[in-house]
């Protein structure tokens, strides 16, 4: 008997938990979908891209909207077993508060275990994706900065320049290139007229641009070398994928967990020539590592204390939880963003900034929890 009511317990919580996570994750997703509403509607995209790419993003809203989505569904379910009477009838038939909280409890263990193993690969795997996909979207834009008379710098090591040149830099007329093959060697072509193709892959994101140059010449000299001069009718100069990678940056929440535990290990030197981190990024890798920690211990402590909170109606006097639930909230993350800002400052270590708010919250959560009618 005892079991079927724990699994009953289980069941009215799963549902409006279920469809809280999906609000939560619906409300963040449409700020970002706001954001790269000009990216959609103005590229030539499939429906497909599409769907990978909001399914990207709603991805990594889990681990921030499950632990809110479990807390205020803790309470919703309890205040609704309380204002139907139930959990009265459960306590009078012998059922302990211990006992009725277990089955929410493991529901939220299995929540937290999943939250953490997401953390480890999947979700950093799907920031790594977002921005390939956010880069091969803005790369469209790329040849929109080429200008007649202007020097064109976005590609790394490669410097354009076009007295005259039709919309999106397709057309060039009176073209001067330089290019920096390496640290010793330089190149530059001066050319009567160009053209520029530009092809990009939606399966792979690969990109390719060729730049066509005619009636020019091509002037080159390596360090300790004689300069060297060739004249051309037509000459085609491909742009590599290498120097469209140099513009995707990796960044820490790109990184798995056991790529952040090595980022610990090393100096800030280290990090900036392995990741090309500056101080700012190596500071974020270390607090996203342990972050990371933290996430699977907000969906089982939140979810304890809205148990706490959720129980009303019974002896005693009632209470408004779903106020006393977002106050609860307000105090975590102040105090949260508040230590998080200390330890920037190297004020605090990082753990204790990232740990401390929920070790706050598990006190509340006791306490509201032995302040509960007919005590065990």
């Amino acid at each position: 008997m005892k079991l079927l009511l724990q699994r009953y317990l289980a069941a009215q919580f799963i549902l409006p938990l279920v469809v809280s996570t999906f609000f939560f994750i619906s409300f963040l997703l449409t700020f970002e979908l706001f954001r790269l509403t000009e990216l959609l509607v103005t590229r030539d995209i499939s429906l497909w891209f599409t769907l990978k790419l909001v399914g990207n993003i709603a991805l990594t809203f889990i681990p921030l909207s499950l632990p809110i989505a479990v807390f205020f569904s803790t309470i919703f379910c309890l205040n609704r077993l309380s204002s139907d009477s139930e959990y009265i009838a459960m306590r009078a038939g012998g059922l302990t508060k211990s006992r009725i909280l277990f089955p929410f409890l493991i529901v939220a263990a299995v929540l937290a275990a999943s939250v953490y193993q997401l953390n480890q690969n999947v979700i950093p795997k799907s920031n790594m994706a977002f921005r390939q996909k956010i880069n091969y979207l803005t790369s469209s834009g790329l040849l929109a900065g080429i200008k007649e008379g202007q020097f064109f710098t976005l590609i790394p090591n490669l410097t354009l320049f076009a007295t005259h040149s039709t919309k999106y830099g397709r057309n060039l007329e009176e073209v001067f290139l330089h290019l920096k093959e390496n640290a010793d060697s330089h190149k530059v072509i001066l050319a009567e007229r160009g053209e520029l193709v530009f092809e990009r892959s939606a399966e792979s994101l690969s990109e390719k641009l060729t730049l066509t140059l005619y009636n020019g010449n091509i002037v080159g000299q390596a360090k300790g070398e004689n300069l060297e001069k060739i004249l051309f009718e037509k000459y085609v100069f491909p742009v590599s994928q290498q120097q469209f990678d140099e513009r995707f940056s990796i960044k820490e929440t790109m990184l798995t967990s056991h790529e952040l535990e090595g980022v610990l290990k090393m100096t800030e030197q280290e990090a900036q020539k392995t990741y090309n981190f500056n101080k700012k990024e190596f500071f974020n890798a270390k607090y996203e590592f342990w972050n990371r920690k933290n996430g699977a211990f907000i969906c089982f402590i939140f979810c304890f204390l809205g148990f706490s909170l959720g129980v009303s109606g019974n002896r005693g006097k009632s209470k408004n939880s779903g106020l006393m639930g977002l106050m609860c909230l307000i105090v975590y993350y102040g105090l949260y963003f508040s230590l998080v800002g200390l330890a920037k400052k190297g004020t605090i270590p990082i753990p204790l900034a990232v740990f401390l708010p929920i070790t706050v919250m598990s006190f509340f959560g006791i306490w509201f929890y032995r302040k509960l009618d007919w005590q065990s």
